[in-house]
């Protein structure tokens, strides 16, 4: 199947050359000029991989990039003029795979899709902590039931830390979500998720398959009873 790429970038003639280029190779590409309309395209359908400029109109890009990082598994190559560290750290921080900054060789902006894409299908490929059956998070009565029937009690912290995981199995959570869930900062989001897997090895006596996905935030990598 051929990849599914989106294109926001609100500069018309190097939109249009990033298409037809992308487009020779075989992709299916879309382009979109700001936020409002990269949010109209992603609701007819989800894109493999989006390119993405910083400095577009009405919102900025680092803050789109954020939130389609909260939002789920695609692909972010931010492509921009902007090229200083600092602005390469906040572009990364914000969620971006891959930081290319302009003018675009198209050649890289190939390699850096495929790159991006080996990367996802490695994570999706990952075996899952191995396990006799499911995990179940029992929310109203404060506690994790792990395959092998060990039971961990929970205090409202780690409900409320593991609930989504169990509401979205299989979908990345970024370490900033968790933090407005808990309204505590991502240092601490980090601390909870050391403290619980020393706990539920504890007292479960398994690993908890709470997988940390660098610079992106947390999956449960195992089975989960809805």
């Amino acid at each position: 199947m051929a990849l599914d790429v989106l294109v926001v970038e609100d500069h018309a003639d190097l939109c249009e050359e990033i298409v037809s280029y992308l487009q020779a190779r075989g992709m299916t590409v879309r382009a979109a000029e700001n936020g409002r309309t990269m949010d109209a395209a992603l609701a007819v359908r989800q894109p493999d991989v989006i390119l993405l400029d910083l400095g577009l109109p009405e919102e900025d890009g680092v803050l789109i990039a954020r939130r389609l990082m909260a939002a789920g598994r695609t692909g972010i190559i931010v492509i921009t003029a902007r090229g200083r560290v600092e602005d390469r750290i906040l572009g990364l921080n914000a969620g971006a795979d891959i930081y290319l900054t302009k003018p675009l060789d198209m050649r890289e902006l190939e390699a850096a899709i495929g790159s991006v894409m080996r990367r996802r299908d490695k994570e999706e490929q990952a075996p899952s902590a191995p396990a006799a059956g499911a995990w179940r998070l029992e929310a109203a009565r404060w506690r994790l039931v792990a395959p092998g029937g060990g039971v961990v009690a929970l205090n409202e912290a780690e409900v409320r830390l593991l609930s989504p995981f169990f509401e979205t199995p299989a979908v990345i959570i970024d370490r900033g979500t968790l933090a407005e869930r808990l309204e505590v900062d991502a240092r601490g989001i980090d601390l909870l998720v050391h403290r619980l897997r020393r706990k539920v090895e504890l007292d479960a006596g398994e690993a908890l398959p709470l997988r940390t996905m660098r610079s992106r935030g947390y999956a449960f990598a195992a089975p989960v009873h809805r």
